[in-house]
């Protein structure tokens, strides 16, 4: 369901709004005034239907629920470069993680490709499995022929503070 169709009947929860700035640290959505620079340096724009400066505003006006049954959180690449680019440290990143916790509190669907992303980097720390490349005459190079450094796996102590980060 799009937001736009969320937003229709829509009023401002104060109250919610306040628990999501509970878990904001140095983090304050009212200071944003809409400069834009978040959205201008935004990867996954493209993918959202609001934009990261539009996502802080609607949070700071209170339509956490709505945000937090949308898609839009989960559409984030955890980039960081809005954070970097906010003058005011009103960054949408934030915003973004403390509503996706909250959607995950209520059990709303969380979007297949992102558990499988969590999957990946629970199995071998990593967003994507290491890959053999080819050179443009085809020869297959791995990490020990290109004198890469191994991987290392996570470990029970790395999975145990991942899926403590995760609220698992």
């Amino acid at each position: 369901m799009s937001l736009t169709d969320l937003m229709t009947m829509a009023k401002p929860n104060r109250e919610l709004r306040e628990k999501l700035y509970s878990r904001l640290w140095r983090v304050h959505p009212d200071e944003c005034f809409q400069c834009m620079r978040c959205t201008s340096g935004c990867t996954s724009l493209k993918l959202l239907e609001l934009k990261p400066h539009e996502i802080t505003l609607l949070a700071s006006s209170g339509f956490i629920d709505e945000l937090a049954s949308s898609d839009i959180i989960w559409a984030c690449a955890s980039c960081l470069k809005c954070r970097e680019r906010c003058p005011q440290k009103a960054s949408p990143y934030d915003v973004i993680i403390a509503l996706r916790n909250l959607a995950v509190e209520r059990e709303a669907k969380i979007p297949e490709n992102y558990m499988k992303a969590v999957a990946q980097i629970l199995d071998n720390g990593l967003t994507e499995k290491v890959q053999t490349v080819a050179s443009r005459k085809m020869e297959p190079f791995d990490r020990e022929k290109l004198r890469l450094p191994s991987i290392q796996y996570p470990d029970d102590r790395f999975k145990a503070v991942f899926m403590k980060i995760l609220g698992g």
